[in-house]
Order: C-alpha cells, then sequence, then structure tokens
C-alpha cells in the first residue's frame, strides 16, 4: 500500500507532519469522521480535509478559510493535488512550509469560541486577511 505525506493540524495545537497509508480509512481517521474537501486558499496544488459533519457536532474552530466567513473546525489535515490525474500525493518541503505559514496565520485565538465569539473572530480574521495578503505582495 502507498503511503502519503500530510501535515495535520489540530485545534490550538502546532501543525505536524504526519505519514499514513493511503486509505480512505486512515484519512477519515485522522479527521474523526466522513471528510469534505476546500482548496486551501492561495495555494496552488494544495488541498485541506476535515471532518463534514464538524459544525453539527459543534467541534471546536481551528483555523479561518482565509477570503471568506467561514472556518474550518475539528483536526484537518493538507496534502498535495497532482491537477493531471485528481489524486491526492505527498506534500513537498515548500508546501509544508506554506501550510504552517498558512496555519500560524489563521490558527483561531486559543481562548476563542467559534460559536459564541464569531462576530469578533471574524473581524479578526478579515485583518489578517489582508496583513497576509499584503506580506505576500511585497515577497513578490
Amino acid at each position: 500500500m502507498d503511503t502519503i505525506k500530510l501535515l495535520v493540524k489540530e485545534p490550538n495545537k502546532e501543525p505536524y507532519i504526519k505519514e499514513v497509508e493511503h486509505t480512505l480509512e486512515n484519512l477519515q481517521a485522522i479527521v474523526g469522521g466522513y471528510i469534505e474537501c476546500v482548496e486551501m486558499p492561495w495555494a496552488k496544488n494544495i488541498d485541506i480535509y476535515l471532518n463534514e459533519e464538524g459544525k453539527l457536532e459543534r467541534l471546536p474552530g481551528n483555523i479561518w478559510i482565509a477570503g471568506s466567513d467561514d472556518c474550518i473546525v475539528g483536526t484537518c489535515y493538507m496534502v498535495g493535488y497532482d491537477p493531471e490525474t485528481g489524486a491526492n500525493i505527498s506534500l513537498t518541503d515548500k508546501q509544508i512550509k506554506t501550510c504552517k505559514e498558512y496555519c500560524n496565520a489563521f490558527a483561531l485565538p486559543e481562548d476563542s469560541d467559534l460559536y459564541s465569539d464569531y462576530s469578533w473572530l471574524f473581524a479578526i480574521m478579515q485583518l489578517r486577511n489582508e496583513n497576509y495578503l499584503k506580506k505576500s505582495i511585497s515577497e513578490m
């Protein structure tokens, strides 16, 4: 069985690299349920997978989806995407760095509760979004 290298991000924890056998069961086990895919903002060929029922289960907020009014809840993972085949592939070292920077920029504050603090979290994340874009543009 093939293995795949991905980056796991749990709420209120630092992201970490994990290598797993590339099976649906293993990937669902990481997020604790059925998986849903979200394209990572401003990153080519990286997808974020999360628990598709996370908000129904009121899982804790994790990372904001930049440029939106939405947040990923519960544990998620980031993985590479091959646009030619449509398959998930291991993250490269450069992609891992990009994912970690994104997680650091858009992780919810540790003492926040997405469900009761949404209004001020939204405002904070909009500011972070603007700052992230300015930083990215200045590095071009």
